[in-house]
């Protein structure tokens, strides 16, 4: 796959990165690691100056070996097992990774400060007051499923299974 991109898509993601006149460039998936990382030396090259290059691995207990390059600056990871999996699939030196925790957006955090302790009675009023906030009956248990790209398989299936546990209870 990696020689199939770099002579297919290089000189386009090279000139899509160059566009944006970047001062650093973060890659947030495991595809865009080889060929965005060899375009940006290009752009650094041809601009003489030098451009950063962080990989954020997203997945947090398992990680695709196109995640890791050696040649990146940093590594942000989210746990010792994906610190493990960049040493030995991408080589990826100790003084490259930055265990960060997975990336959130802020106002989650926000959420979780206000709410502080869930199993509080203070915890739990915040959570009532949220949910009445937004419409939810909060008197009624709730589940949130997600998933991500690690082939959790059909949510729709899981949550059909769930629905028709929870209606017998």
């Amino acid at each position: 796959m990696n020689h199939h991109s770099m002579f297919m898509c290089e000189r386009k993601i090279r000139r899509r990165i160059e566009s944006y006149k970047p001062d650093v460039v973060i890659s947030v998936h495991p595809t865009m690691n080889n060929v965005p990382i060899k375009s940006t030396r290009e752009i650094s090259k041809k601009l003489g100056r030098h451009i950063p290059f962080f990989t954020v691995v997203t997945d947090f207990g398992s990680g695709h070996c196109t995640w890791f390059h050696k040649g990146v600056d940093k590594v942000f990871i989210a746990s010792d097992r994906i610190q493990k999996l960049a040493k030995k699939r991408g080589k990826v030196a100790d003084d490259q990774l930055v265990m960060s925790g997975l990336p959130i957006r802020y106002d989650f955090a926000i959420q979780a400060e206000k709410m502080g302790d869930r199993t509080t009675e203070e915890g739990k009023a915040y959570q009532r007051s949220i949910k009445e906030e937004l419409g939810i009956n909060p008197d009624k248990p709730m589940v949130l499923v997600m998933g991500g790209g690690e082939g959790v398989g059909s949510l729709s299936d899981i949550v059909n299974a769930l629905y028709a546990r929870f209606v017998k209870q």
